[in-house]
């Protein structure tokens, strides 16, 4: 397998490819895409959504018994 390099900018939902590229359609490829987050780095985490309320504010049930391994992969 060979592997290149280079950077693009996103267009209408697809990557372009460098035009020395030779590939051929149905050839199995590889992909793995690397980016920065800009909106991670620009601010605080997001703590709007249901996940990081449940985290910061846990339900406590009386009586909860936590399913085992087992039975949470029999339902």
């Amino acid at each position: 397998m060979q592997a290149i390099e280079f950077e693009a900018v996103i267009r209408e939902r697809s990557i372009p490819l460098p035009a020395t590229m030779t590939l051929s359609i149905g050839q199995a490829v590889r992909v793995v895409v690397m980016y920065e987050d800009l909106h991670l780095q620009a601010g605080p985490a997001r703590t709007d959504d249901a996940i990081s309320r449940l985290a910061a504010n846990p339900l406590v049930t009386p009586d909860f018994v936590p399913l085992s391994r087992d039975e949470a992969h029999e339902r």
